[in-house]
C-alpha cells in the first residue's frame, strides 16, 4: 500500500531555525522569505550592508560636502534605477534582482523603494539642511542605532509593540548614545536629546521610511537647540 503523498503545503512548510516561525521553504539562501518578514539571515545581511552606510558620515567628516554630495547623488541614482528595474522592468530583470536581493527585501518594500534609496535621500537632505557636526550625528544615529535595534530586537525581542520591540528600541537608544560620545562639535546633552528623538521617531514611524525621517527629524531637533544656544549666547 503506497503512502499518501503530502500535499504541496505540507511539503514546503518549514520552521525557520533562527526565527521559530513557520514559513514556506525558499529556493536558495538568496531567495525571498515567504514569512511575514524577512528571515534572521536576511536581517543580518541587510543590516551589515546598512552598517556600511557609516561611510557617509565618516566621509563627510574627512572629505567635506563638495565630494560627499556628488557621490551620494550618484549612488542614489543607481539605487533608484535598481528600484525601477525591480518594480517595472522586464520579467527577467525583475526575477534576477529579486532572486539575489530578495532575501533582504521586506514585504512592505515589494511595491516601494528599498531602504538604500531612503537612507541615501535622508543623508543628502540632512547634510544640506544642518550644520556639519549635527548632520554627522543624525546620520550616524540611524546607521548604527537601526542596526543594533533591528538585530537585537529580532533575536531577543520579547515585549512587542506594533512591529517593534522594547528590547530593540532600548538597543537603538544605547547605540545612539554611545555613538554620540565620539562625535565632536556638539554638547553631549544635545546629542542625548537627538538620540532620544531618533529612538522615538523610529519606534512610532508609520508611513514614512525611518531611514529618511529619523536623521531629518533628529537633526532638526538638534539644530534648533544649537541655534537657540548660539542666539542666547550672542544676546547675553
Amino acid at each position: 500500500m503506497k503512502p499518501e503523498p503530502l500535499n504541496k503545503k505540507e511539503v514546503n512548510l518549514v520552521t525557520l531555525p533562527a526565527d521559530g516561525r513557520e514559513g514556506m521553504a525558499a529556493d536558495s539562501v538568496f531567495a525571498p522569505s515567504k514569512t511575514r518578514d524577512i528571515s534572521i539571515i536576511g536581517e543580518v545581511f541587510r543590516k551589515l550592508i546598512h552598517l556600511g552606510a557609516i561611510a557617509i558620515p565618516i566621509g563627510y567628516h574627512f572629505l567635506g560636502i563638495g565630494i560627499v554630495i556628488p557621490v551620494l547623488a550618484f549612488s542614489l541614482a543607481v539605487s533608484l534605477y535598481l528600484d525601477y528595474v525591480r518594480l517595472f522592468g522586464s520579467r527577467r530583470s525583475r526575477h534576477f534582482i529579486r532572486r539575489y536581493m530578495g532575501i533582504m527585501i521586506r514585504p512592505s518594500e515589494k511595491r516601494d523603494l528599498i531602504g538604500a534609496s531612503y537612507i541615501l535621500s535622508g543623508s543628502i537632505l540632512t547634510i544640506l539642511l544642518f550644520d556639519k557636526p549635527i548632520a554627522i550625528a543624525a546620520i550616524s544615529f540611524i546607521v548604527i542605532g537601526d542596526t543594533a535595534g533591528a538585530i537585537i530586537g529580532r533575536i531577543w525581542g520579547k515585549v512587542r509593540f506594533r512591529d517593534k520591540s522594547l528590547e530593540g528600541s532600548v538597543s537603538f537608544l544605547v547605540a545612539c548614545v554611545l555613538t554620540g560620545i565620539v562625535i565632536p562639535g556638539i554638547p553631549f546633552w544635545v546629542k542625548i536629546v537627538g538620540a532620544v528623538t531618533a529612538t522615538v521617531v523610529e519606534a512610532v514611524t508609520l508611513h514614512i521610511d525611518d531611514n529618511l525621517i529619523v536623521p531629518v527629524t533628529s537633526g532638526a531637533i538638534m539644530q534648533v537647540i544649537v541655534s537657540q544656544m548660539v542666539i542666547s549666547k550672542y544676546f547675553s
